[in-house]
């Protein structure tokens, strides 16, 4: 492997990462594995693009080096940002799974083990079943999740980099919580918090920030359509910067005028939900036990509003279409997995109200040896605007 000077992180977390996968590898008696998943190969080798509505792999061998087989496009990305020294680019017209095999047949894999994604979004079931036909000679397994369970447990340099990540957010979310008010567009909140994040340092996110104003704000993954707010709208905001494709989401509420009871009310217990599932967390603790204390909270509540989704989701690499991680491990009901130390969740016990709006006051945390820290850390609370 060689050594770059523009890698996201030093060499030997590379390293780490990609002996720490041959140790997995073993497990499943794997000769090589072929990986597919955007955030998966940006984890081994630092690739990023929004490229990948083409074919990219990454292939790591048991014993040799890694290589890729790429766009002919994208291959310049893998020079400029990656550890690789091996690359197979295939032209727009030619097709990558015919590149594919003729690669593997250079490096002497026809006819070994080798992993792959199954559930990969971006390894497609034509593409599949194209290379299992004209590489019979191989035993292909299903290995999906054998790269992820190493980028569950974030690294120190992880978490350094989460950190300034979140103050990208937290620059966004001031932004858009500034821009609230009778009069404005939802697409004028949009652009300030676009604005702000990307002047704080952030890179190009996942996911766009998601705006919606009034009944919109009941809609899930609602954002900015031109609607006029209006007083007594809730404003419902969600941002994540990005850096290097990680990720530390942040939501907040905004109430045009003064709130009355009942949205004092919801605001108490979406509060208190969060700060009772903050309490919780810790090593050890079944996820599936910290939903519950959320969801308990609010499900008893009377103020008409419900929890419609996870309490948490794990963050950390995201591409498109997602800033999540929520595939490989959310906080949900019935999840007898236990939280670990140095694991990443954007926390958000939210409240659907149809047809008025959602109530969302979150953060983004890391599970500690004892308990979690917030990694974004804004005034938490409906803003009255």
């Amino acid at each position: 492997m060689r050594q770059r000077n523009d890698l996201v992180f030093p060499m030997v977390e590379f390293e780490r990462r990609v002996s720490d996968l041959r140790d997995r590898m073993q497990t499943h008696n794997l000769d090589a594995i072929l990986i597919t998943t955007p955030e998966n190969i940006c984890y081994l080798s630092g690739f990023e693009s929004p490229g990948h509505y083409y074919f990219n792999a990454l292939i790591i061998p048991a014993d040799d080096e890694p290589f890729a087989v790429p766009r002919q496009l994208e291959d310049s990305g893998y020079e400029a940002l990656t550890w690789l020294e091996i690359t197979r680019p295939y032209q727009d017209f030619e097709h990558p799974i015919d590149k594919l095999y003729q690669t593997l047949d250079e490096f002497n894999l026809l006819n070994k083990r080798i992993g792959f994604e199954k559930q990969s979004w971006f390894f497609t079931a034509v593409q599949q079943e194209k290379l299992f036909a004209i590489a019979s000679e191989a035993d292909f397994v299903d290995c999906s999740m054998i790269v992820e369970q190493g980028r569950l447990i974030k690294s120190s340099y992880e978490i350094d980099l989460m950190r300034k990540v979140a103050k990208t957010t937290i620059s966004g979310m001031q932004a858009g919580v500034d821009a609230v008010k009778a009069g404005v567009s939802e697409n004028d909140i949009a652009a300030e918090m676009h604005y702000a994040m990307i002047k704080a340092g952030s890179e190009w996110p996942a996911i766009a920030p998601f705006v919606a104003s009034g009944y919109r704000g009941a809609i899930g993954h609602a954002t900015w359509a031109g609607r006029i707010i209006e007083p007594d709208d809730f404003v419902m905001l969600e941002i994540s910067g990005c850096m290097s494709r990680y990720h530390a989401p942040l939501m907040r509420t905004g109430f045009v005028g003064q709130p009355n009871q009942k949205v004092r009310d919801a605001e108490k217990v979406v509060l208190e939900a969060f700060e009772a599932v903050r309490d919780a967390i810790k090593p050890g603790v079944p996820a599936g036990t910290v939903d519950k204390i959320g969801r308990d909270i609010i499900s008893k509540s009377d103020f008409g509003g419900k929890q419609a989704s996870r309490t948490a989701y794990s963050v950390g690499i995201s591409l498109p279409p997602d800033w999540g991680e929520g595939y490989i491990f959310s906080i949900q009901a019935y999840e007898e997995r236990v939280l670990q130390k140095n694991m990443t969740f954007h926390l958000l016990p939210w409240v659907q109200v149809s047809g008025k709006g959602g109530i969302s006051i979150s953060e983004t945390i890391r599970v500690t040896a004892d308990g979690c820290e917030l990694l974004t850390d804004f005034e938490r609370g409906i803003f009255v605007c």
